[in-house]
């Protein structure tokens, strides 16, 4: 248990916009831009590798950080009834006295450590983790079933698909390749452009699921705390 680490992601989390999704795609717009740039072959080449690097590891950085973020909303804003169940499977470490005593003195909510002792790194994690939260399916298969439009515009009616989901699972494989094992090459081209959008579109659907989730079982001495 790492008792600084909890403090800090929770001084971190003050720094960003209250909603998870906003905070997601602020910074995801950021990679997709740099993306960009780096196919339009605007930057300096001696750079231009690192950027590449950095769009795709900052891109699920992001995405890791929405998926702790939006569990603790469901932690904040959920009935104790709803998210107590999992609490064991999420988090099945034991602590020893001067464990408790250090998490007594610095303050620290046990849900904190749930949150912080997450990772959300590749897809089938993310899915393990949020389908104990919906009443029957997994997280990835809710969303595929999704159909969603702006009210009263049939036109932007938008679907999810397992395309999408594919490339999400391949932004997850090349971060993890680019972190351990990192050819010495270029390997920034319009797809990849395309997979960070589509593992954008995807996070979206998920926020769309959890958001519905977040509202059925909200609990209601909090119902006006904020909006989610």
């Amino acid at each position: 248990m790492d008792i600084k680490q909890v403090l800090q992601a929770r001084a971190n989390r003050r720094t960003r916009v209250e909603r998870p999704f906003a905070n997601f795609f602020e910074m995801v717009q950021q990679c997709v831009a740099a993306g960009h740039l780096i196919l339009s072959g605007s930057l300096d080449p001696k750079i231009t590798t690192l950027i590449e690097r950095s769009a795709v590891i900052s891109t699920v950085t992001a995405i890791e950080v929405y998926y702790r973020d939006i569990l603790d909303f469901i932690f904040r804003y959920c009935t104790t009834t709803f998210f107590e169940p999992h609490l064991k499977q999420l988090f099945p470490e034991k602590f020893d006295i001067s464990d408790l005593l250090e998490v007594y003195r610095h303050q620290v909510h046990p849900l904190e450590l749930v949150a912080a002792a997450q990772s959300f790194q590749n897809a089938d994690r993310i899915d393990k983790v949020f389908s104990k939260f919906l009443s029957k399916g997994g997280l990835w298969e809710s969303v595929l079933q999704l159909q969603v439009r702006v009210k009263g515009d049939p036109a932007t009616e938008s679907s999810f698909t397992r395309d999408e989901l594919v490339a999400l699972r391949r932004v997850f494989d090349l971060r993890h390749e680019l972190v351990h094992d990192p050819a010495r090459r270029s390997f920034f081209t319009e797809q990849t452009v395309e997979d960070l959008w589509a593992a954008t579109h995807m996070i979206f659907g998920s926020d769309i699921v959890l958001t519905q989730v977040i509202q059925a079982n909200r609990d209601p001495a909090l119902a006006n705390d904020a909006d989610t």
